[in-house]
């Protein structure tokens, strides 16, 4: 089982006027990982097309729903699989997503359909939540959120009633499990 240790400071709970108000302003980040998001032509690409993992994190969910519902670029999938050093087919098969539909979609600079869309969101989410977990810890230097990541969901979870996390990725509900299991790593609780 992989874990990772999170200071007392990062699992303090917040108090005061600001204690319950959401966050979705992401926080700085030197060397996040960039990944596209929208289509290099499209108009909501303007001023840039790469959203750093943490920064989609943040994001707020309108924000997110915009992108999924115009598709994600085909080949935002190849760059995920590339950050999380996993192989592109195990990725595909674990987002329940064609390898010959994705590589013709990539060959045509095509977008994914919504549903294909949101599950690919969904990693790049877990990436992000995994970089604000060490973020707020305090020593973000030199973490690579991506790797890690991917090597964690290959191993099974007592939480997860033994699966390993990466079976669950193809359904949202499995992806909100997963994420679930992320922040019991943060608070200190058995995941």
């Amino acid at each position: 089982m992989v874990t990772t240790t999170v200071s007392k400071a990062a699992t303090r709970t917040p108090s005061g006027p600001k204690a319950n108000k959401p966050s979705h302003k992401a926080p700085k980040t030197s060397r996040a990982l960039k990944v596209p998001m929208t289509s290099p032509g499209s108009p909501a690409a303007k001023g840039g097309t790469d959203v750093s993992y943490l920064e989609y994190f943040y994001q707020a969910p309108m924000r997110q729903i915009e992108m999924i519902r115009r598709g994600i670029p085909a080949l935002t999938v190849k760059r995920i699989a590339g950050d999380l050093r996993i192989e592109q087919d195990t990725l595909l098969r674990a987002l329940n997503l064609s390898v010959a539909t994705l590589n013709r979609k990539v060959a045509q600079a095509k977008n994914l359909p919504a549903d294909e869309s949101e599950r690919i969101a969904g990693i790049a989410r877990l990436v992000g939540q995994v970089e604000a977990m060490v973020k707020e810890s305090g020593d973000p230097e030199g973490f690579n959120a991506a790797e890690w990541l991917s090597r964690w969901l290959r191993e099974p979870l007592p939480a997860l009633g033994g699966q390993m996390p990466i079976k669950l990725l193809d359904t949202m509900a499995g992806q909100a499990l997963v994420s679930q299991a992320l922040s019991r790593i943060q608070s200190g609780a058995y995941a």
